[in-house]
């Protein structure tokens, strides 16, 4: 097997293993893995438009419509129109999105720091080494090209 399928399969089985820590042992009560996700992106930027928000966590424009009015009527969040340019709606946390923001995150390292526990000691520096590494190759807002080119981005599956 060549390094980089080896790679491509290991980098799935991980995230998809920490998806699922997630979203069995972070999220609960009424808040789902990508509410989460969405307190986590306006927290990092403290308040984004709709459509960098759907931008920045990578779903449909409706999709995060809903999301964020279900979170707003359960006070998590906020809206408000832009005072710039009323087209634009803004989001923001609330006091409360903020507190469940800071629990959720706590329980999240909770969760993760069994399998750094597992990690020899003198591993630990090159694997956080690697994860920033790859986090860095990662972040499409870096202006990269594509992984596949268009044509071949939708081959079927065999």
């Amino acid at each position: 097997m060549s390094q980089a399928r080896r790679f491509a399969e290991l980098l799935s089985e991980v995230a998809r293993d920490v998806t699922r820590r997630q979203a069995a042992d972070v999220c609960c009560g009424n808040l789902t893995l990508e509410q989460f996700q969405t307190l986590q992106a306006l927290a990092a930027a403290d308040r984004l438009s709709m459509g960098e928000l759907s931008s920045e966590l990578r779903v449909d424009a409706s999709t995060m419509t809903r999301n964020v009015a279900l979170m707003e009527r359960n006070g998590y969040l906020a809206r408000a129109r832009s005072e710039q340019d009323g087209r634009f709606v803004h989001v923001g946390l609330t006091a409360k999105g903020r507190r469940a923001l800071e629990t959720l995150r706590c329980d999240e390292r909770e969760i993760l720091s069994d399998v750094f526990d597992r990690v020899p000691p003198a591993d630990r520096p090159r694997i956080i080494k690697a994860l920033e590494i790859l986090q860095t190759c990662l972040d499409r807002r870096e202006g990269a090209e594509p992984c596949c080119p268009p044509q071949l981005a939708r081959r079927p599956l065999s």
